[in-house]
């Protein structure tokens, strides 16, 4: 598909990172925004498959949202002087947001297993899945509101600094997108499939420890 792109070497590696990145940071932002609605479901009826969605959804959002940050700094290079090493800039507000997005669910999955019990843990989880949901929309908000070097989408091919999106190029983002949503769904089912695992494996064990007693 990237190839009839019809570009010259260099600007389609360009185009290849930046179709990848599009894609996983849509896909994380839909991951925890999914993590949301379980959390917010397992508050109200304290199923503990809301929980484990949330908690699985969160998984796979931190998966996306890293790669996100590797092809992001790997197109900021390639884009700003590729001769520089230049792969990061704090000062960047899509970058710096992003990256406290990535710490705050990683800083949520580390707590989480640390807890015990099983339903305070799934309610503690909750709470924190909530709390720190507010780092998704300001991470897509941070390109617009603050200082960002973040492209834009631009129907100008002529002005430096942003995309320029033709339908072959809408195209191969709306294929990618469509692939990393499948992905998204597959990862989800494995997590699931390893949580019914897991509780299969508890009730064995448990029974096993009562008939020894």
């Amino acid at each position: 598909l990237f190839l009839i792109l019809g570009l010259a070497s260099f600007e389609r590696i360009i185009y290849i990172i930046f179709f990848y990145h599009v894609s996983a940071a849509w896909l994380s932002y839909f991951s925890f925004s999914v993590s949301l609605i379980g959390h917010l479901l397992y508050l109200k009826q304290k199923k503990m498959n809301w929980s484990n969605l949330g908690k699985n959804s969160i998984i796979v959002g931190v998966f996306f949202v890293a790669f996100t940050l590797i092809t992001g700094s790997l197109w900021f290079n390639a884009t700003s002087g590729s001769y520089n090493n230049i792969y990061w800039q704090w000062s960047d507000a899509r970058q710096t947001t992003t990256l406290i997005l990535f710490f705050s669910y990683v800083a949520y999955l580390i707590f989480r297993n640390f807890i015990e019990e099983r339903g305070k843990k799934a309610k503690l989880s909750a709470i924190l899945g909530i709390v720190f949901f507010p780092t998704v929309p300001l991470s897509y908000l941070s390109a617009i509101l603050f200082t960002s070097l973040h492209p834009i989408i631009n129907p100008n091919p002529g002005e430096p600094g942003n995309i320029y999106w033709d339908s072959i190029k809408l195209f191969i983002l709306f294929f990618n997108l469509i692939a990393m949503t499948l992905l998204f769904i597959y990862l989800l089912r494995e997590l699931k499939e390893l949580d019914i695992a897991k509780e299969k494996l508890q009730e064995i064990l448990y029974i096993k420890m009562e008939q020894g007693r």
